[in-house]
């Protein structure tokens, strides 16, 4: 039986004004995969979410190596299987693991240092703690200097990119959502090229490591002044841009809408709820206005009523007078 993987492979990966691209590629040029994030998107799983479903899986891979002092033919279906899961995780970073493990497959099957998993678990660790520190401190929206705060937290560690090269891309990809495409758009400039398609210069990063890969994404947040916000509606972290002053996320809320579509009002209800004075003026609001609908109160006496009653509600919350007797008057 043959690895599934090839011997040599790479991952690409550019970052639009929109979405984070990473692509698979095999020694052929052939793309496997691709993955599109909402901008910020892939850092904040990274963090919050892909290490619950990482970990057993490189836990499983760390035991294989270990329990086999030799990957022979009898066995190596078994661990083109667990290659082959670790291409199909929602984590891209664990692509930068196949492309460590598939070349020394191929040229030896003996005594493979199971250390490489570990070693790569840390390096995620290490990532995980530093994108903490990113989005949290440094790309916070209480930050009033990114630069200076920049300088403050990791100023005599310089980022270095080595692994960055200028690429035509296509100007626009297909709309952004979270995880996989299938079919992939062929990206490659010449297919773009020959069919007239729009492109743009942009930064391309060919990572060999997690480091490498995080430095690339973490340059990029830095550079334009992202934000990360944790949203009003779900709680969970989004990035905005420089002036982009949303306070909602555009994951899907309920019944197909996003918070963002339906955050604003959503909180304002949740405001309202919380409130007894509102509480009790919506109540009594609703009751007078039925009067009109059964003939017991005039248009113009509810308007009356209501400008009476938006006097006392003001007064409550003003604590000119207390709640029950705003409430006592209300019933009258």
């Amino acid at each position: 039986m043959h690895l599934i993987i090839p011997s040599e492979c790479r991952l690409r990966v550019f970052v639009t004004a929109k979405q984070e691209v990473f692509e698979f590629f095999d020694n052929a040029e052939h793309m496997l995969h691709r993955h599109t994030f909402s901008y910020g998107e892939s850092i904040i799983q990274l963090l919050e979410i892909w290490k619950e479903t990482d970990e057993p899986l490189l836990q499983e891979a760390y035991e294989y190596l270990k329990k086999r002092a030799q990957v022979g033919e009898e066995n190596m279906g078994e661990w083109n299987e667990i290659l082959f899961r670790f291409q199909h995780v929602d984590n891209p970073f664990l692509y930068l693991l196949v492309m460590q493990l598939a070349p020394l497959l191929l040229k030896c099957f003996y005594d493979i240092d199971p250390s490489i998993v570990t070693d790569f678990r840390e390096e995620l660790d290490k990532v995980r703690a530093d994108a903490h520190t990113l989005l949290f401190d440094c790309l916070n929206p209480e930050t009033t200097d990114i630069c200076r705060r920049y300088w403050e937290i990791w100023g005599r560690t310089p980022m270095r990119l080595p692994s960055i090269r200028t690429e035509l891309l296509p100007a626009r990809t297909r709309a952004a959502y979270n995880g996989w495409i299938s079919p992939a758009e062929n990206t490659d400039p010449e297919y773009l090229y020959s069919t007239q398609q729009e492109m743009i210069l942009a930064e391309v990063c060919y990572p060999r490591s997690v480091q490498e890969l995080y430095v690339f994404l973490k340059s990029t947040y830095l550079r334009r002044a992202v934000r990360f916000k944790e949203c009003r509606l779900c709680g969970k972290l989004f990035a905005a841009t420089d002036g982009d002053r949303t306070e909602y996320c555009s994951r899907e809320y309920e019944k197909g809408k996003t918070c963002r579509e339906v955050g604003a009002s959503r909180v304002y209800q949740k405001k309202l709820l919380g409130n007894p004075i509102t509480r009790a003026y919506n109540r009594a609001y609703k009751t007078h206005n039925a009067r009109i609908r059964y003939g017991t109160m005039t248009r113009e006496e509810f308007n009356a009523w209501t400008e009476e009653a938006k006097k006392h509600r003001d007064a409550c919350q003003a604590g000119e007078i207390s709640l029950e007797r705003f409430e006592e008057w209300l019933k009258q």
